[in-house]
């Protein structure tokens, strides 16, 4: 009588083991998007800004002594701030007024080093003189932008 019973068992697990395996199939593809109208993108010069002013200008403001006296008002008004020295590059936002007023001078966002160094470039931006103005149209225009400012 135990026999059978063995067998069974032994036919159970052959059985089992010995089932053929599943067919491979291929997955089903994923259904086919409808084609999506893009949409044009507006040139960027004809965007105004919120003060009025415009991002593009025909002729960049430009200040007095060009770059290079740009770049010695910067280093001789820059103070760099008390505690651990840094070095790094903050890059300061600003606006150019169609009178050459610099304004709205910001830090651009993620391009700071930290709070005393960021407040030291834009102290030392917003002191800059006049620019002359940038022109759109002809036209005197504000006109926004972003300089470096080096802390070595």
């Amino acid at each position: 009588m135990l026999l059978p019973a063995a067998a069974v068992a032994q036919n159970s697990y052959n059985w089992w083991d010995a089932r053929p395996p599943a067919p491979v199939t291929t997955p089903p593809r994923p259904a086919r998007k409808p084609a999506v109208s893009v949409p044009v993108p507006v040139a960027s010069d004809s965007l105004p800004l919120t003060s009025g002013g415009y991002l593009y200008a025909e002729q960049v403001p430009i200040f007095p002594g060009g770059q290079e006296a740009l770049l010695k008002v910067i280093q001789k008004t820059l103070k760099r701030p008390s505690g651990p020295k840094q070095h790094g590059q903050v890059m300061v936002n600003l606006v150019v007024e169609s009178t050459g007023a610099v304004t709205d001078v910001q830090v651009a966002p993620g391009h700071g080093i930290n709070a005393a160094y960021d407040a030291a470039a834009v102290e030392c931006i917003r002191r800059l003189p006049r620019f002359e103005p940038g022109k759109r149209n002809g036209k005197t225009a504000d006109t926004a932008l972003t300089l470096p400012v080096v802390f070595p």
